[in-house]
C-alpha cells in the first residue's frame, strides 16, 4: 500500500464522511487524532446527556435536530494507523450552507437592533456575529489548511474534525470552556479584544465592563455548584494577531458524573452569547439572521476518567464542497458602537481567511 502524507489521509477521511478530529492544545508540540472506526457517532438532543460520556464532543450553539450534540468514539488515536482502504463510510455527502454576506449598511442595521435592548436596559450584552462565504480555491486541502494553522497559532488550540451530521470545520481557538482531570479543573473568561502592534496593550473602559460581565456570570454559575474557584486576572492574552482580556478559574469537581450539567449551565457563556444567559439566547436566535450552527458551540475530548480538553468554537470556518464559510463576532453593550465592531470582525476574518489563502 502507498503510504500518503498526513494530510492527504485527512482529506480522504473527509471525502469519505468518516467521523474524526485532530486537534493540537495550546503549546503541545504534537496534535492528538481521534477517530470512530465504525457506526454512527452518538447523537444527543440535551447538553447534560454528556453526563458519563467519554469521546470527542462536538456541540452546536444551539441544539437541533440538524444540530444535535455529537460524541465521536474513540476507537483509533493513533493518525498513522488509519489505513484509507479500510475506513467503512458512505461516499461523503458534503454540502455548502450558504449565508448572506451582509455589507457594513447591512451591518449597521443589525447592530441597531441588537443594540435597542442594551440601551434601554432589558439585556445587558449581546454577541453580534456574522458569517462570510468565499470561494474554496482549486485544490484546497482542509489537511494542509490544519497543520499551516498547527505552525502558525501556538497559542491557540488548532483543530480540524468531521462527521456527516456537523460537516467539516477547522479554525484556531483560545477559549478554554472546561478543562481538567480528576478532580482539578479549569475554565477562563476571555472577553474584550484589541489589535496590538506593539508588547504594550491599552483597554478602555468598553472592554473593562465586558470582560467583568463574563467573569460575574462564571463566579455565578460555579457557586452554584457549591464551587469556590482560585482566581488569577484579568490579564493580557495574546491569540495570533489578536489580544485579549483573561480571567483564569481553577476548582475542584468532586463528583466527574456531573460534568454534563456544569457543561449545561456554563454554555453559551457570555462570551458567545449575552446576559442575562436566557434573555440574550433567545434574542440572538430570533434576530440574528442566520444559523450559526456550530460555530461559538464547542468541542474537545471528553473524558471523565482522565483528561478532558473542551474549548469554544471561536475563529472558525466550515468548509463546503465550493465555498468556505468565514465566522467572527462581536460583544456588545450599552457603550457599543457599530464602526468599532465592524472593525473587529472584520480583523477576526481577515485571521481566519489567513488560514486557507
Amino acid at each position: 500500500m502507498i503510504e500518503l502524507p498526513q494530510y492527504q489521509i485527512l482529506d480522504a477521511l473527509i471525502e469519505q464522511d468518516a467521523c474524526f478530529a485532530i486537534f493540537r492544545l495550546p503549546n503541545e508540540d504534537k496534535p492528538r487524532f481521534v477517530m470512530q472506526m465504525s457506526g454512527t457517532p452518538a447523537l444527543f438532543d440535551d447538553i447534560e446527556a454528556l453526563n458519563g460520556q467519554q469521546g470527542f464532543v462536538i456541540a452546536p450553539f444551539s441544539i437541533s435536530h440538524e444540530k444535535p450534540v455529537i460524541v465521536i468514539r474513540p476507537d483509533c488515536r493513533d493518525l498513522s494507523e488509519v489505513e484509507i482502504s479500510f475506513v467503512n463510510s458512505q461516499p461523503e455527502r458534503q454540502k455548502n450552507v450558504r449565508h448572506k454576506n451582509i455589507d457594513k449598511n447591512e451591518y449597521s442595521q443589525l447592530f441597531q437592533r441588537f443594540h435597542k435592548p442594551l440601551t434601554d436596559g432589558t439585556i445587558t450584552k449581546l454577541v453580534l456575529s456574522r458569517s462570510k462565504d468565499i470561494p474554496r480555491k482549486k485544490g484546497f486541502s482542509p489537511g494542509h489548511a490544519f497543520f499551516q494553522a498547527e505552525e502558525k497559532y501556538h497559542r491557540s488550540c488548532v483543530f480540524l474534525f468531521h462527521t456527516p451530521q456537523s460537516g467539516t470545520w477547522l479554525g484556531s481557538t483560545p477559549e478554554i470552556l472546561l478543562s481538567g482531570a480528576n478532580t482539578r479543573w479549569h475554565t477562563m473568561a476571555l472577553a474584550g479584544t484589541r489589535y496590538p502592534h506593539s508588547g504594550t496593550v491599552s483597554w478602555d473602559d468598553k472592554n473593562l465592563r465586558e470582560q467583568h460581565l463574563v467573569t460575574s456570570y462564571l463566579l455565578h454559575q460555579l457557586s452554584s455548584f457549591q464551587i469556590t474557584p482560585e482566581i488569577n486576572g484579568p490579564y493580557t492574552a495574546k491569540a495570533g494577531n489578536l489580544a485579549h482580556l483573561r480571567t483564569d478559574f481553577n476548582f475542584t469537581l468532586p463528583n466527574d458524573s456531573t460534568i454534563g450539567t456544569l457543561l449545561k449551565s456554563l454554555h453559551p457563556t457570555p462570551a458567545v452569547s449575552g446576559l442575562p444567559k436566557e434573555e440574550a439566547f433567545r434574542f440572538i436566535l430570533k434576530e440574528e439572521g442566520y444559523d450559526r450552527r456550530y460555530y461559538t458551540g464547542f468541542f474537545g475530548m471528553l473524558d471523565p476518567s482522565g483528561e478532558t480538553n473542551l474549548y469554544v468554537n471561536l475563529r472558525s470556518l466550515e468548509i463546503g464542497k465550493s465555498s468556505l464559510t468565514l465566522f467572527a463576532g462581536s460583544g456588545l453593550i450599552s457603550s457599543s458602537n457599530y464602526k468599532d465592531e465592524w472593525k473587529e470582525t472584520e480583523k477576526k476574518l481577515e485571521t481566519m481567511a489567513s488560514i486557507v489563502n
